[in-house]
């Protein structure tokens, strides 16, 4: 654009191609705002989705990821929502708010590894790689990395299931045969004791 006239036909092309491509950023920022700050309840709306449904026309899940998607840049990657910034980007090294989605969420994943967010951060924001192919290559990194390793406190909480389930169908066989009662008095006591303790 640079070594264009700014009158040209080609100029307010390209121009109106970098406004289309920013203005998800530009809306997210607003968004933001807005849904920080409840401006909606100035405007009458009992709430941010209502407020998106009626006022702008757009889905609430398109306004909850423009939200989140302009949010996560803003505070993983604050140089690069800087207006500066994005008025010297060229219009296809701006990525949609779906990527940016993504990013997001692989960001929060912890099965994807620091180097694979990276990576993933590379194809978004510098290679602006399309949303399929991104989602692509998460599946993928999730269907092959490894599978979440239980903490010792989740292995301990499944055990104590387990045991309680063991007592429960053990006091039923109990009850079908013919023991004191006070046997099946003592396995109430043991699950409650094991309820309690799972509290």
């Amino acid at each position: 654009m640079g070594n264009l006239e700014p009158d040209s036909f080609r100029f307010k092309v390209l121009e109106a191609a970098k406004s289309f491509k920013s203005s998800w950023i530009e809306l997210g920022q607003f968004l933001f705002t807005v849904y920080k700050d409840k401006r909606y309840r100035d405007w009458e709306y009992q709430t941010f989705e209502a407020y998106c449904a009626k006022e702008i026309g757009i889905r609430q899940n398109t306004a909850l990821k423009l939200l989140k998607s302009y949010s996560f840049l803003e505070k993983e990657e604050p140089e690069f929502v800087r207006a500066e910034t994005l008025s010297q980007r060229k219009p296809d090294r701006i990525p949609s708010y779906e990527a940016v989605n993504t990013l997001r969420l692989a960001h929060e994943n912890e099965r994807v590894s620091e180097d694979q967010y990276d990576d993933l951060r590379q194809d978004i924001l510098e290679d602006v790689k399309e949303d399929a192919e991104v989602k692509k290559k998460v599946k993928y990194i999730l269907k092959t990395g490894p599978k979440n390793i239980p903490t010792p406190a989740e292995n301990k909480q499944a055990s104590l299931k387990k045991l309680s389930l063991y007592l429960k169908n053990c006091k039923n066989d109990v009850s079908l045969l013919d023991v004191p009662p006070k046997i099946v008095k003592k396995l109430d006591e043991l699950l409650e004791l094991l309820e309690d303790y799972q509290k």
